[in-house]
């Protein structure tokens, strides 16, 4: 999670790397909260030293880690481009932090975060105005098992930064954001994380289209009923009827969902998209190479991919799996490797930089996830030719693999079987080069192009029912 403070910083990232589209800026919805204050002062500078503290900064970007006089790890800052400020941690001597500070580009304080120490949750944060009075203070409390947090209690400051109500709802807060960033104008406001879908299912204006998409399975593990909703998704499906659109990535997701929740004009189906890459006849395509791009996380099951190389590389002498991720399982995994002795056989890769050479190198690529949405790494390995084996898993697999032609579908699970099948086509090269040979035929209603007029067209659609908007109010900052 980015504080709103590093924006400006992430902007400029992007646009280096040419990876902001004209037109579009990032911005924290916060930022919008309304606040007629100013502060006319000269920029405030925050030096790289602290008294009485030794810092050590990171190789490659502008973080310092600072510690006392007995080597004890106590502040934690983070500066941008232009050497400015952005945000400062806290730390006890147990590691956990305490409070974070948040800075605007002035230097000026934007929002103080006091955190759980248990659970390092947030539990107290107050946002303060351009003239350094308070705006607001939201409590929370978290979870016994640390794994959400809610509101208790928001409590509102007057211009002059004195207490004058108390409500229970962080709902006001965000309303009043929104109603700043949109002001009288129409506006398409779109909903993809699960905690704002109730916020934003309540947020009414006639000059406002609401739509939400869904990233990720809405049922629950081990994703075998389609009548077991997941809670987090259940506030969404159950009032579909109050949003303007619901978007699924793909067909199957949403008639799953239909056939418990019951037909809604409002469910859409809009596939995830990816770039036509640009394939280098001069690459060679190794027949024995299998690719994995993978977090190295629960959800990715990547024990399975290995688990299940292990019979590969038993039956096919110089099969590789290469796994491209990184994340927290990447010890454990690597313990895994090195107990099937699997290590000339099985890399764990990290990042990488450079995905079209990968795919073009390779003979095939394989998926072992839990869940998924509509998974991007399908779509790209088969556009660059590169055919799929994976298990048939709730969602995506199935809406984009056409089984036998472009790739095979495993039952989800089913490690042996996910083997075997690798084994079958790794053993018989003139079903693999078919295989390749059908790999990126099918892959038109992922291109960008279509994603761009499949989401115009619903933009029109929604606006073809009609707006009510009032005459435009323009906004406070």
């Amino acid at each position: 999670m980015f504080s709103s403070g590093e924006l400006d910083d992430l902007s400029h990232t992007f646009g280096a790397k040419g990876a902001l589209a004209p037109g579009v800026r990032l911005a924290s919805l916060h930022d919008y909260y309304p606040d007629d204050s100013i502060y006319d002062g000269p920029p405030i500078h925050h030096p790289v030293d602290e008294p009485g503290m030794r810092w050590i900064k990171e190789k490659d970007q502008p973080v310092y880690r600072y510690f006392d006089e007995h080597g004890v790890y106590r502040i934690y800052k983070r500066f941008d481009y232009r050497e400015r400020l952005i945000v400062r941690d806290f730390f006890n001597e147990n590691r956990s932090r305490t409070r974070r500070d948040e800075f605007r580009s002035n230097g000026t304080l934007k929002r103080t975060v006091y955190w759980d120490l248990q659970h390092n949750k947030p539990r107290q944060d107050i946002h303060y105005a351009r003239n350094g009075t308070p705006l607001f203070n939201h409590w929370t409390s978290v979870s016994a098992d640390g794994t959400s947090v809610e509101t208790q209690r928001v409590t509102f400051f007057d211009s002059a930064g004195a207490p004058v109500r108390v409500g229970s709802s962080y709902e006001p807060v965000l309303h009043a954001c929104l109603d700043n960033l949109i002001g009288g104008e129409r506006a398409f406001v779109t909903g993809e994380s699960r905690v704002a879908d109730e916020m934003l299912l309540n947020y009414r204006r006639p000059n406002v289209k609401r739509l939400f998409v869904l990233h990720n399975a809405h049922i629950s593990e081990p994703y075998d009923d389609i009548h077991r909703i997941r809670a987090s998704y259940r506030t969404l499906l159950t009032r579909a009827d109050d949003a303007d659109a619901v978007v699924f990535l793909t067909r199957t997701q949403r008639a799953e969902a239909e056939a418990h929740f019951g037909p809604h004009p409002q469910f859409k189906v809009i596939p995830h998209s990816a770039q036509k890459p640009p394939l280098d006849p001069s690459l060679t395509r190794n027949l024995k190479r299998v690719v994995m791009m993978a977090r190295l996380d629960q959800q990715k099951q990547v024990d399975q991919a290995i688990d299940a190389f292990e019979r590969v590389v038993q039956a096919v002498p110089g099969a590789t799996l290469e796994i491209y991720g990184r994340g927290q399982l990447q010890s454990v995994l690597a313990a895994r490797i090195r107990s099937l002795k699997l290590q000339d056989s099985v890399k764990l890769m990290g990042y990488t930089t450079d995905v079209h050479r990968v795919y073009q190198e390779a003979g095939l690529c394989m998926m072992t996830s839990r869940y998924e949405g509509a998974p991007l790494t399908v779509v790209e390995s088969l556009m660059h030719g590169c055919p799929v084996v994976s298990y048939d898993l709730r969602y995506g697999p199935a809406d984009i693999i056409t089984d036998e032609v472009n790739g095979f579908l495993v039952p989800y699970g089913d490690v042996r079987g996910m083997a075997d099948r690798i084994v079958s086509i790794l053993k018989h090269p003139d079903l693999h080069r078919a295989l390749i040979e059908q790999a990126g035929l099918d892959t038109d209603g992922f291109t960008e192009e279509t994603f761009v007029r499949r989401w115009s067209g619903l933009f029109h659609e929604l606006s073809a029912k009609g707006w009510d908007a009032p005459a435009h109010t323009g906004r406070r900052r």
